[in-house]
């Protein structure tokens, strides 16, 4: 079950809405799916499990190869939560998977969410196991509470956590040994759990 129902994974859906909007009144001609984003961090963990939420989007962008686009101006999305307060939601720019414990995989993994009305933006969720070892890299606070929440949720498996762990770290560019203790680490937070 996917919680794509609540106002902040709808405000999530019309930032992208907006994204195409903004891709068809200044780029012509485009085909379909000529963006894919891939939703990470805060707004992907409450995608998955309809707990935190975040004030920002980390999403991977990817455009069409034959297409060049010299700037996308994703803006702001301004919304009301369940409990009525005014809500802010930005797209974080500085967001980038190159250096993100990744299983390469992933894509294939993503589930489809949404495609906007011009049909521009196709929207993706990283898979709950992938957007777990993703946030090995960090591994800060909110990682700790993301992954064990994720666990918890029976989202995913201790051996699929350490297959899909032990494929990222065989790419990680940054460290190895440093992400190898994260593993580790995560590993003892969700068998606490067991």
């Amino acid at each position: 079950m996917l919680y794509t129902e609540t106002s902040f994974s709808q405000a999530i859906f019309q930032m992208f809405e907006n994204l195409d909007s903004w891709l068809a009144e200044n780029y012509q001609n485009l085909p379909p799916n000529a963006v894919k984003v891939y939703l990470f961090g805060g707004c992907a963990v409450h995608l998955h499990t309809g707990s935190r939420t975040s004030n920002d989007v980390d999403a991977e962008l990817k455009k069409l190869d034959n297409l060049a686009f010299p700037e996308i101006t994703i803006k702001p999305v301004f919304f009301r939560n369940e409990r009525g307060l005014r809500k802010s939601l930005f797209f974080n720019g500085n967001f980038d998977t190159s250096l993100a414990s990744l299983n390469p995989d992933y894509e294939e993994r993503a589930i489809f969410l949404h495609q906007t009305r011009s049909k521009l933006v196709s929207l993706f969720l990283v898979s709950a196991v992938d957007l777990a070892v993703s946030k090995l890299s960090r591994f800060e606070i909110n990682d700790r509470s993301d992954i064990k929440t994720l666990y918890e949720k029976e989202l995913f498996t201790e051996q699929e956590f350490i297959d899909t762990a032990n494929e990222a770290l065989s790419y990680y560019p940054v460290r190895p040994d440093g992400l190898s203790f994260n593993i580790r680490q995560a590993l003892d937070l969700i068998r606490k759990e067991q």
